[in-house]
């Protein structure tokens, strides 16, 4: 996907538009589908909305959720958890790698062998987000966006 919308490729800007756009919906469909977590789609959606801003001259006639206002919006709705809970699972998290003995870590040179589904914590997917906003961040225009954004980046060292 991303690789046919690189600017360093050669196509008409009304196809870069085209391009872009169709990678947006491709990711708001996987996510309202449950193909990928919504975490996942806003990372996506953010390196996308950076891959648009790198055009010169700019890309015109994007969807609103490839502006980054729009990209980081979406994907701050997309963070499972509060800023609160976020650093209280942080906590948790901390202390249960604290009081881990060697049956908590994957055997060093031996086989792995999981079982079952392995699952993503809620807070796997807010620092997932969160590595992402600062590729759009400095290109939001609203002040409510921005400070949400802050807000967010200042617990990430936290986290």
């Amino acid at each position: 996907m991303e690789v046919s919308a690189t600017p360093f490729r050669e196509m008409a800007p009304n196809r870069r538009a085209e391009d872009l756009s169709l990678a947006a919906e491709a990711i708001l469909l996987a996510v309202r589908l449950g193909g990928v977590r919504a975490a996942v789609g806003a990372y996506w959606m953010l390196r996308i909305a950076a891959l648009a801003l790198r055009f010169d001259p700019p890309v015109s006639h994007l969807p609103q959720i490839l502006t980054p206002d729009g990209s980081i919006e979406w994907a701050l709705r997309q963070i499972p958890l509060t800023r609160e809970r976020a650093i209280a699972e942080s906590e948790i998290r901390r202390g249960e790698y604290l009081s881990a003995n060697e049956g908590f870590y994957a055997p060093v040179g031996g086989e792995v062998t999981l079982t079952g589904e392995v699952a993503f914590s809620a807070l796997q997917d807010v620092e997932l987000v969160l590595s992402a906003l600062p590729w759009v961040c400095s290109h939001v225009k609203d002040k409510e966006i921005e400070s949400e954004i802050r807000s967010w980046l200042e617990i990430k060292g936290d986290l």
